[in-house]
């Protein structure tokens, strides 16, 4: 049974990095490239970049289905931005 969680998990957040990867060659929402061109410039690679802008995505999409709302584009970007606050303010 574990091993079918740890398949079905790592489906999941390879969707929601591929997920990431399409925001940021689409240019939508914005904040994906530039949070993307801050955590590289922070030192991040970019597998963990990725990693941590999917779980920002997870975190959006598990709101709005637990609170039954539409995704909220404006508050998943204010999360992805606050990655790069966060880095910024840790390296400093």
């Amino acid at each position: 049974m574990k091993e079918l969680e740890d398949a079905e998990d790592e489906f999941a957040l390879a969707r929601l990095v591929e997920a990431v990867e399409n925001q940021i060659a689409d240019g939508h929402p914005r904040e994906a490239g530039l949070v993307m061109m801050a955590l590289l410039s922070a030192g991040e690679t970019r597998q963990d970049a990725l990693a941590q802008m999917a779980e920002v995505l997870a975190a959006q999409i598990a709101d709005a289905m637990e609170n039954d709302r539409p995704f909220d584009i404006n508050a998943y970007a204010r999360g992805l931005l606050a990655l790069s606050t966060r880095d910024d303010s840790e390296g400093a």
